[in-house]
């Protein structure tokens, strides 16, 4: 999961895409919403304003035993009216009778009259809750200007922000007070479900958006990584699908064309040193044949020396060149099985070679060219090294088959010098033990025709260890 969501494209574009989405979230909360509530408080207070002052009309132009009927009628479960006939007093006691009105439930059909805060009735009001309306915050009375109220009588406001409300008292007359109170807590803390409800579902739909997103990008990049891991390992690639954007079919396209150039190159060089050798070969037997017409002994033996050394790197040449020219496809089969028949095979033949068994592993691979380096790599370290001791370690990237012999081993500035062709290394490698200076060539070129390559390291106890090490796919 680390690894998918830190390092794999769809992981970073959709946590890029959720991570948008909580900023934009929390941005919205800190600064858009802020302006809501504000805008709705502006538009609440003048309407709550406009009912009082209507109210406080009706009031002043009414009778007094018409007054409890029309508190009770402008009375809703979040707004509630009632008379006094003291001026207000302080703001913290007044917030506290407001809020037992608030409370209360509503008198039915003129069964009480709202006249005092101490008037109250044994049932609650169903849509306000006493935790909605805490009395931590300290208020204040502030007077109304004429500009602000239409009521006509003196008036003073108080500024109830816990409660997302607002607390009124109307000078009807020095002896008649209409009191006024308003709240509306949900406006002050949303309900969290439904935030988090919206914030889900957005999520969800972003989430969907961006798999595919990711993966309309993803696909083609994958199709490409396939192809360049296969035509690596020296495997037959089918050209790579030319799809998704423009950058990504860019892309496609230009890697087609590299691995059509490449392949051409290849063939050509295949082509031409097959050529040569296989022209070689006249002019050489045409020596030897003149060869045989010398009178000198001596200088007839150095001769057809020389000439079968270059027949032999000719003939050497000529096969590693054929062997390149033919693709053998590749195939998973057991690498300890094919290890160890090789092996087998050398120490028929009297030589000294031990293998040590590591269990079945299956491996994707040409068998027939891996063979061929494989056998190369033992005789080298039988002939120069006396014997060959051989094993297999797989790890988590790579496949490891280790050679060891007890030979003198390499100078380590001569590791990457007995790789080219053709080249002997003659105070350890002397030329009465055979070969022309292909094997380690032909062995790398394989090895790095698999995706992997050849390491050489001189052991602490005598003697050299290479290791042909191999991609896992």
């Amino acid at each position: 999961m680390k690894r998918f969501w830190m390092r794999s494209l769809t992981g970073q574009l959709i946590g890029l895409m959720l991570l948008a989405l909580v900023l934009s979230q929390l941005a919205f909360t800190f600064i858009y919403r802020n302006d809501r509530v504000k805008s709705f408080r502006d538009l609440r207070r003048e309407e709550f304003l406009s009912r009082a002052a209507a109210v406080a009309r009706l009031i002043g132009s009414t009778s007094p035993e018409m007054h409890p009927e029309i508190l009770q009628a402008a009375s809703t479960s979040l707004t509630r009216y009632w008379i006094t006939d003291l001026a207000p007093s302080d703001a913290t006691v007044w917030r506290d009778g407001a809020r037992a009105q608030l409370l209360r439930a509503l008198p039915v059909n003129g069964s009480a009259s709202p006249t005092t805060p101490s008037v109250a009735h044994p049932a609650s009001n169903p849509r306000i809750a006493p935790s909605d309306l805490p009395l931590s915050s300290s208020v204040a009375w502030s007077p109304l200007p004429p500009s602000a109220w239409s009521g006509g009588f003196p008036a003073q406001v108080l500024d109830l922000e816990s409660w997302s409300g607002f607390g009124l008292a109307v000078a009807i007359r020095s002896d008649l007070w209409l009191q006024v109170v308003y709240a509306k807590p949900d406006l002050v803390t949303p309900p969290l479900l439904r935030s988090y409800l919206y914030l889900s579902v957005t999520a969800t739909l972003l989430l969907v958006v961006a798999v595919l997103a990711a993966r309309r990008i993803a696909r083609p990049l994958q199709h490409l990584t396939e192809s360049a891991e296969r035509f690596g390992r020296g495997e037959d690639a089918d050209p790579v699908p030319e799809e998704g954007a423009d950058d990504i079919r860019r892309t496609a396209a230009a890697f087609n064309r590299m691995q059509s150039r490449i392949r051409r190159f290849v063939e050509d060089r295949t082509r031409m040193v097959a050529a040569i050798s296989h022209d070689l070969r006249t002019p050489i037997t045409t020596l030897r044949l003149r060869a045989e017409f010398i009178d000198d002994p001596e200088t007839k033996e150095k001769l057809i020396a020389t000439l079968d050394e270059m027949q032999s790197m000719t003939e050497a040449a000529l096969a590693f060149a054929r062997e390149e020219a033919t693709v053998e496809p590749t195939r998973t089969i057991d690498a300890d099985a094919l290890i160890e028949s090789i092996c087998d095979d050398l120490a028929e033949l009297g030589w000294a070679v031990k293998f040590t068994d590591g269990g079945r592993v299956p491996w994707h691979c040409r068998p027939d060219a891996l063979r061929r380096a494989l056998r190369n790599l033992i005789e080298n370290a039988v002939r120069y090294g006396e014997r060959a001791e051989v094993r297999l370690e797989v790890s988590k990237d790579s496949l490891d088959i280790i050679v060891e012999d007890g030979g003198p081993g390499i100078p380590e500035e001569q590791f990457e010098r007995v790789f080219a062709p053709f080249v002997r290394l003659e105070t350890s490698r002397n030329r009465a033990t055979g070969g022309v200076g292909l094997g380690l060539a032909i062995a790398r070129t394989i090895a790095r025709g698999h995706g992997g390559d050849i390491h050489l390291f001189n052991r602490p106890e005598g003697g050299l260890r290479v290791i042909l090490r191999l991609p896992r796919t």
